[in-house]
Parts: structure tokens; sequence; C-alpha cells
């Protein structure tokens, strides 16, 4: 079960994550975005991070060139793609590729059109049209999250926090969470506090979720967990 950080943009928030136990920290590449790091803030964090978890690259509707060169640059483990990006760019990328999706509706959040193994961030919908692809920082419908996330592993994300994360992951029992805008204390500049609250929160309710499950299916049970994939 993954915990993700998204939007860091310094070693004490990359630390201060990892410590409190996150599986992955995101840094933003989209220049438009408050929680924009740029090439030195990217290594920065991802020296901090030393190895300890996976570092994920945010990117919003790259070319295929242009996703495998930061890739390949900042040595990402991953890479979460939001808004238009055309399916065949997996082929051109050497690392996972996440696909970040906003479904305006129940019907779309069911007829994604992606690669059947690529894993799916679930967003709420974009407020509108012109709107930037990325995080809304407004909670997903859960009750469709959960019907997804029922068929395929998704990481969910949208107005997550520490107040409702655990909430959110016993109704969806996702593959993963995510969360940006809910850890700050303004745009942009996470809350040292809230980071550690919320991934302790996730991963106390993913704990106890797969203690639950473990004990309803008996020995021999499959659960979902790994790292980051296609």
């Amino acid at each position: 079960m993954i915990v993700k950080v998204c939007g860091v943009r310094t070693p004490e928030i990359a630390d201060c994550a990892v410590e409190a136990g996150a599986d992955w920290v995101g840094v933003v590449l989209e220049p438009r975005s408050p929680r924009h790091a740029d090439a030195a803030a990217v290594d920065a964090v991802r020296t901090a991070l030393a190895g300890r978890v996976d570092l994920i690259g945010v990117m919003v509707e790259p070319t295929a060139e242009r996703c495998a060169g930061l890739a390949r640059q900042h040595r990402f483990d991953a890479v979460q793609l939001h808004g238009r990006v055309e399916p065949w760019l997996v082929e051109e990328v050497d690392v996972p590729v996440i696909r970040a999706v906003n479904p305006a509706d129940r019907r779309g959040a069911f007829t994604a059109d992606w690669w059947p193994d690529c894993l799916l961030l679930l967003d709420s919908p974009l407020a509108g049209a012109g709107t930037l692809p990325g995080g809304t920082g407004r909670l997903v419908d859960l009750e469709t999250a959960a019907e997804v996330a029922a068929h395929r592993p998704i990481i969910l994300a949208g107005g997550l926090t520490p107040d409702n994360v655990a909430a959110a992951i016993e109704r969806v029992r996702p593959h993963g969470v995510d969360a940006s805008s809910g850890l700050e204390s303004s745009p942009g500049v996470k809350d040292p506090g809230r980071v550690r609250d919320f991934v302790i929160a996730a991963r106390e309710a993913f704990t106890t979720l797969h203690a639950r499950e473990a004990a309803a299916t008996g020995p021999g049970a499959v659960t979902r967990a790994g790292g980051a994939g296609r």
C-alpha cells in the first residue's frame, strides 16, 4: 500500500515525509503550478531522499521526448502524467507511468482510455475549461472511487488531509493515497506537522485494513502491494 506526499520542494519536507513512513515523494515539474520545483530543487529533494523511497516526477501534458528526458535527468523512479497524454507514451519512457485522471462524471471514471495495467491516480473533476490539469484539492466522490478500486488498483487523490484520509481508505480501499494541497500552510508551502500527521494516519489506516482483510480471508490471502508500476 502506497502513501505519497506530492508537491515537495525542499529537502526538509522530503526528509519529514520519509521519516514519517511515506513510500513515494512527488515533485511537480509544471512551471504554472505554485508547487513547481526547478531542477536545483528536484536535485536537492532527490539527494535528501538518498534512495530511501521512490521519487516521482509529476508533469502536465509532456511530449514523449520531454518526459523521457526529464526522467533520465532526474533519475525518477516513475512519472505521473496529467492532462492530455497519448497512451503510447509509455513505450518511450524507461520508468513506470502513473496516469492521473480527473473524470468529469461517473461514466468517465470507468472509461479512462489507458493501458489496463497502468496504475491510475484518481482525482476529482477539474473546475472548468481552462483549468490547469492536475490536483484539484477537492475530495473525489468516494462511492465512485470505491467502485473503480474494486476493478483496478488506483491511487486515491483529491482533497485528502490528515483528518479525512483514514475514512477515505476505509471506504475506497485504494492501492495508495496521495496528498499535496491538504498538507500546506499556504499554496506551495508544506507544513511539516500536517505532512507527518497525514503519513502516519494513512499508514495506520492501511495497516488496520490489511489486518481486517487478512482475518476475513484467512491464511494464504493475496493482498495488493508493491511499488510504482506500469
